[in-house]
């Protein structure tokens, strides 16, 4: 691939800061239209394997590991609920509220109910989605 090429798919479609971020640039973009990576959803194992097919990359212990965090925390299976919760819940307040809170399933049921009841629009599924993310994410033992 021509690196100019590389360079400007890079420039017109900037990638998330982040631990990797140059690493992909700098290491990835010699072979790779953007797009060919922004296009996964891959979990961490398979950008693993991805890269150690990858021999000709030279990369250290650490740029691999930051590479597979980015590209799994950027490039990986959408969770739909924590999309729900950072495009409904921020409706109203902003998501450092969550920072520090550890409820149970049931505290998250309430506090949710809660919110739904002030008017956050949430359906069924969705309702289940969200408490499925703050469980797994913000959750504290059952008492």
């Amino acid at each position: 691939m021509n690196l100019l090429l590389g360079a400007a798919a890079f420039a017109a479609s900037p990638l998330p800061e982040g631990p990797g971020k140059k690493t992909l640039e700098s290491a990835c973009s010699a072979c790779h239209a953007l797009d060919v990576i922004t296009s996964k959803t891959w979990d961490r194992k398979q950008w693993q394997d991805e890269l150690a097919k990858k021999k000709d990359l030279h990369l250290s212990r650490e740029e691999t590991i930051d590479l597979v965090g980015y590209l799994s925390r950027h490039f990986g299976p959408k969770d739909r609920g924590k999309e729900l919760v950072q495009e409904i819940c921020s409706f109203c307040h902003g998501l450092a509220k969550l920072q520090g809170q550890t409820y149970t399933r049931s505290e998250w049921e309430s506090v949710t109910k809660g919110m739904i009841f002030e008017g956050a629009p949430v359906t069924e599924e969705e309702y289940s989605l969200i408490l499925d993310y703050l469980e797994k994410n913000y959750g504290a033992e059952e008492k």
